[in-house]
């Protein structure tokens, strides 16, 4: 068997990477929060990663990106996806 490769490109690390500290780090440190039940604190962790992106990430729309955090936050406050 071989070893899996990561999915991981250079143009990944590039848009991921851009703030002063790695967004995976700022993420873990969320999901970690025991006050935060955990469903939650994942929606949260995946809004702050559209919100690190923004704008970074090739052909894709900064907008988009904040629709998205703003709906997975909305999902960590109320349970429920917005509709669009």
């Amino acid at each position: 068997m071989t070893k899996p490769t990561p999915k991981t490109t250079e143009k990944k690390q590039t848009y991921y990477n851009e703030m002063p500290v790695e967004t995976i780090k700022i993420i873990h440190a969320i999901v970690k929060r025991e006050e935060l039940p955990r469903e939650a604190a994942y929606d949260i962790g995946t809004a702050v990663k559209y919100q690190c992106r923004a704008g970074l990430k090739p052909d894709n729309d900064w907008k988009d990106d904040i629709r998205k955090a703003e709906n997975y936050l909305h999902h960590a406050r109320t349970g429920e996806w917005i509709k669009e």
